[in-house]
């Protein structure tokens, strides 16, 4: 089997060395394409530009390209990035599990890594649930749970004013707005004000494991469903994930909630030993 095209073209204008640390991390969102930079590698902002440059001659698809040039940040999720080659512009429209998107990568966070989760929860989903997603950004969890799971009812929350506004838009566009709500504002605060409660509550957001959480058990439903995001440490990947099987029961347990894992998932690594993980609750009691 050749060499992935991604590859070659980083080979081609970096040489092998740089190639194997810039390759994996160029992502493909509608006809825009990010690279993302490793802060721990000093290379002149030139060179990517000569990437840019010949991504657009081998992918014709492909009519912007930006350089991320910092880790994600701040409440809203967003990193910054500079325009390298290409269209500037960075509104596309981006496509997952049949469902369309409208984006702008400079002021959403958007990560196709989660793709896959998008649609594991989306099939958990039962017809008719009422479900809470704390940290929605462009609404890909809640849009792809209202096109494959028939809820009765999805509110999404984000505090990222252009995350609500670009949510808005894309659940008109998949035609699920009939039981669709968005809010813009802390969900850490609007949770609480809701007064509802939810079969299922979505929590996407890892540096915020701790204050969602405690939040959550509030808003589920006994025999509902809590989907946190954390951040754990574990020798490999099942490893990483049994601990945060783990953490999660036991953070629980402190709160006053009897809960039984029944499924998660590792989103991907992003440290050495350290992984961003999923876990999937059934609240059996509430104590308190």
């Amino acid at each position: 089997m050749g060499k992935p095209l991604l590859k070659r073209i980083a080979e081609k204008v970096l040489g092998s060395e740089y190639a194997e640390l810039i390759w994996k991390r160029v992502e493909i969102l509608g006809d825009i394409a990010v690279i993302r930079k490793s802060y721990s590698i000093d290379i002149p902002i030139d060179v990517f530009k000569a990437l840019g440059e010949e991504l657009l001659k081998e992918l014709p698809y492909v009519k912007s390209v930006w350089l991320a040039v910092t880790p994600v940040h701040g409440s809203e999720r967003i990193r910054e990035y500079v325009h390298i080659a290409g269209e500037r512009r960075s509104e596309t429209l981006y496509k997952e599990h049949g469902c369309i998107f409208k984006v702008d990568i400079t002021k959403v966070y958007i990560s196709p890594v989660l793709g896959f989760d998008h649609m594991r929860i989306a099939k958990q989903v039962r017809e008719g649930e009422k479900i809470l997603n704390m940290f929605a950004g462009f609404c890909p969890y809640s849009i792809i749970a209202s096109k494959y799971g028939k809820p009765r009812y999805v509110v999404s929350i984000d505090i990222n004013e252009y995350a609500t506004y670009y949510a808005r838009i894309n659940i008109e566009l998949n035609k699920v707005s009939a039981v669709n709500e968005v809010i813009n504002g802390d969900a850490l605060i609007i949770t609480s004000a809701l007064g509802e409660k939810f079969d299922r509550v979505l929590m996407p957001y890892p540096d915020l494991f701790e204050e969602a959480l405690k939040v959550s058990v509030y808003a589920v439903k006994e025999g509902g469903f809590l989907h946190p995001h954390l951040f754990i440490e574990g020798d490999n990947k099942r490893i990483a994930l049994e601990n945060a099987y783990r953490t999660v029961i036991e953070r629980l347990h402190n709160l006053g909630v009897v809960g039984k894992v029944i499924g998660g998932h590792v989103i991907r690594s992003i440290a050495p030993r350290k992984y961003h993980v999923t876990v999937d609750v059934y609240v059996e009691k509430k104590v308190k």
